[in-house]
């Protein structure tokens, strides 16, 4: 089970990935990268590299190092605009959980963002915990299990009109190597996928994204619809639907005062896996979960934050969200919605960019706990 850590636990890591920037920042000097800024319109490009340092109640504490190549592409005439900053990053790292995680991601605005290219590849080790499927499961009931992932995601988006987007997504992974508890549920045979398989989907994506600035935005808003068939005839083990809405935006109340609000919507039809359904808990929409705590087949929820500065390049959050997992209509009640609050501060590493390092404590229905991440939760 995951353990809550103490308070003074996080801010010692604080204080460690502090050091370590500030030694990163002199190896950048050292190396030719551009100095860092403080607005986004005077740095076009650069290269930031991060010794990755983090804790999650998933994870516990993890190493490794992070990487970001960003720019923007710049007009050749008046009629055309300066792209906001694309980035295509890596990273990789080991948790205290024996979890091995490496991945690479881009977001690409061609010239003039007449076209978007996002996409990743990931592989993951990943001992995982198991609490049963549906939104009443207890704690109490919960398994180890262990899987290997290989995940490629390559989405290519022409712009319709200004910041909006259509085009297609094509998705492949594989979950192999299956651990097991011989005395669990999933051991039993009776839940869709509790041996892995193939996942391969077609997808059709349509974004509407008018954030200044996608690592952290200060205005605007990112609408994205999409929704995936998984099926035989790709190559897919399970055949199913799956169909997602997400909706950002961002209000700038005052300079460096940000109002930001996010709602996610999941749902999933047919043969569904375990690994491929909705869950609840993570270190982005309702912290104050352990990952994966409860899942089932579709999934919706909301969340309030206010980012607000205090002093040199500390910032400050507040935050709240609510929301669930459910099979049909008739899981959802009042009583049994899952809900978050918390806080937490920030660190402002990169100011050209406005890259931030988090800690937050969040609390839920069945507790609290810290997360400290590189990057907004949203």
């Amino acid at each position: 089970m995951p353990q809550k850590k103490t308070p003074f636990t996080p801010l010692i890591c604080l204080v460690l990935i502090a050091i370590s920037l500030n030694g990163a920042a002199q190896k950048r000097k050292i190396m030719g990268f551009a100095p860092l800024d403080d607005t986004v319109t005077q740095e076009k490009q650069g290269t930031f590299l991060l010794p990755l340092l983090y804790f999650t109640p998933d994870t516990r504490w993890a190493a490794g190092a992070a990487g970001v190549y960003y720019f923007k592409i710049s007009p050749k005439n008046d009629n055309e605009k300066e792209t906001r900053t694309n980035f295509v990053q890596f990273l990789a790292d080991y948790t205290q959980n024996r979890q091995t995680d490496v991945w690479a991601s881009w977001n690409v605005f061609t010239r003039n963002e007449n076209f978007l290219l996002k996409g990743d590849i990931r592989f993951r080790n990943f001992p995982d915990r198991f609490y049963g499927i549906g939104n009443q499961t207890s704690k109490d009931n919960v398994e180890k299990y262990e899987y290997n992932l290989l995940q490629i995601k390559t989405m290519f988006l022409k712009q319709i009109q200004h910041d909006f987007f259509i085009g297609i997504d094509y998705e492949l992974e594989k979950e192999y190597q299956f651990q097991l508890n011989p005395n669990g549920q999933l051991a039993r045979g009776n839940i869709k996928g509790y041996k892995g398989g193939i996942g391969s989907a077609i997808g059709l994506v349509s974004i509407l994204d008018t954030r200044d600035n996608i690592i952290n935005a200060s205005r605007g808003k990112l609408i994205e619809l999409s929704s995936y068939y998984f099926a035989k005839q790709l190559g897919s083990s399970f055949h199913f639907l799956n169909c997602n809405g997400l909706y950002q935006q961002y209000w700038q109340i005052k300079p460096k005062h940000i109002l930001a609000f996010q709602s996610k919507l999941k749902l999933s039809f047919g043969e569904v896996p375990f690994l491929d359904m909705s869950t609840l808990g993570n270190d982005d929409i309702l912290r104050g979960y352990p990952k994966n705590r409860f899942r089932d087949h579709h999934f919706a929820a909301s969340q309030v934050e206010y980012r607000f500065p205090l002093f040199w390049r500390l910032g400050a959050t507040t935050f709240a969200g609510i929301g669930d997992v459910f099979h049909s209509p008739d899981d959802i009640a009042f009583n049994r919605l899952k809900y978050s609050v918390g806080g937490g501060l920030r660190l402002l590493v990169n100011p050209a960019e406005r890259l931030n390092i988090r800690l937050d404590y969040a609390h839920g229905k069945e507790g609290g706990y810290f997360y400290f991440m590189v990057g907004e939760a949203f």
